[in-house]
């Protein structure tokens, strides 16, 4: 991985940031410092929770402690952004006010790197996914690039499905757009659009909670294939949070038969029902590397080599693995950044 592409050092809590020229500055939450020291507490025991489960068949004191950590910290952040939600009416976005809430003041994103992704035309970025339940990463990086991109650029995701036909999740989902599918890459890309593609597909939900940000294997090397005949530059995007906001401690399989989707255990759901799927309020950092420029690198006949699929998967992959390593490693803390 180039200089280049390593992700910045971690901004000033106080001081405002500049991505791509524009001032981008967060307002605190109200009682910083104590909703700090809570968050702090809560991630040491939200760890002790996920070791204590692990062979004990069903959770202890150590979670019951950390729920009621999340609950008090939700319900104080809570009441900021309902403070707050006049004036994110009225920005410029893709997702409702909720999403708009979540993405600046719940998960308090920082993007670093995004005036790379080009100002106008087509390009694909390719970006890593949690376990969670919803696609989180797919929602923030479209309101990332509709906000805080210099060119304001409208993004369209392509998300695996399943989940579109259950209460309350499937409309949710169905806000991401199209099931990644080349035909409907095909159309975003010669639309001159920003597609965003997540590789790993469904892989990635049943990864385990020691493999979280080792990338699964790549399922969809067909849409590196429409880069390739598009000409589209792919973006490497890493996002550093999403992992922890639900965290698996076990998916029970009983569904497949009926066509339903796997059942997740977390530390906080189903033990408090339908308010344990509240995500936890990790600290976001997401990294854009150098676009690779499949124009100059590829011949329109290379789409329908798979040796040149293959090795364009395995340099994106790489790529993005690397990005997403260093990141992690510089990250201080998860839910302080």
């Amino acid at each position: 991985m180039s200089d280049a592409e390593r992700p910045g050092r971690p901004a000033s809590a106080e001081a405002p940031r500049r991505e791509g020229g524009r001032r981008v500055q967060f307002a605190p939450m109200a009682a910083a410092a104590d909703v700090a020291r809570r968050l702090t507490a809560l991630e040491r025991q939200v760890e002790e929770a996920l070791g204590a489960t692990t062979g004990t068949g069903g959770p202890g004191p150590v979670l019951k402690t950390a729920v009621d950590e999340a609950l008090t910290v939700f319900t104080r952040a809570r009441r900021w952004v309902v403070e707050e939600s006049a004036r994110l009416a009225g920005a410029s976005g893709v997702a409702d006010m909720g999403l708009q809430a979540l993405y600046r003041y719940w998960w308090r994103a920082d993007v670093f790197g995004i005036e790379r992704i080009p100002p106008r035309g087509r390009a694909l970025l390719v970006a890593n996914r949690s376990a969670a339940l919803l696609p989180y990463e797919a929602f923030m990086l479209e309101i990332a690039l509709a906000t805080e991109h210099p060119a304001e650029r409208r993004a369209h995701s392509l998300v695996d499905g399943g989940l579109e036909d259950v209460p309350l999740v499937g409309p949710v989902l169905r806000r991401t757009g199209s099931a990644p599918t080349p035909a409907a890459l095909r159309r975003l890309l010669e639309a001159d659009e920003v597609a965003i593609i997540f590789p790993e597909g469904r892989a990635a939900l049943s990864k385990p909670w020691a493999h979280r940000y080792r990338l699964a294997r790549f399922g969809h090397s067909a849409l590196l294939r429409v880069a390739i005949e598009t000409g589209a530059p792919i973006v490497p995007v890493a996002v550093i949070g999403a992992e922890e906001v639900q965290p698996v401690l076990y998916r029970i399989e009983l569904g497949r038969a009926l066509g339903l989707p796997d059942f997740p255990l977390t530390p906080t759901f189903p033990w408090l029902g339908p308010l344990g799927l509240l995500p936890l309020p990790t600290k976001w950092r997401i990294h854009v590397g150098e676009p690779l420029d499949t124009r100059t690198r590829f011949r329109l006949e290379d789409a329908n080599d798979p040796a040149a699929v293959r090795r364009l998967r395995d340099e994106v992959r790489e790529r993005l693995q690397g990005i997403l390593s260093e990141g992690v490693r510089r990250r201080r803390s998860v839910f302080l950044g």
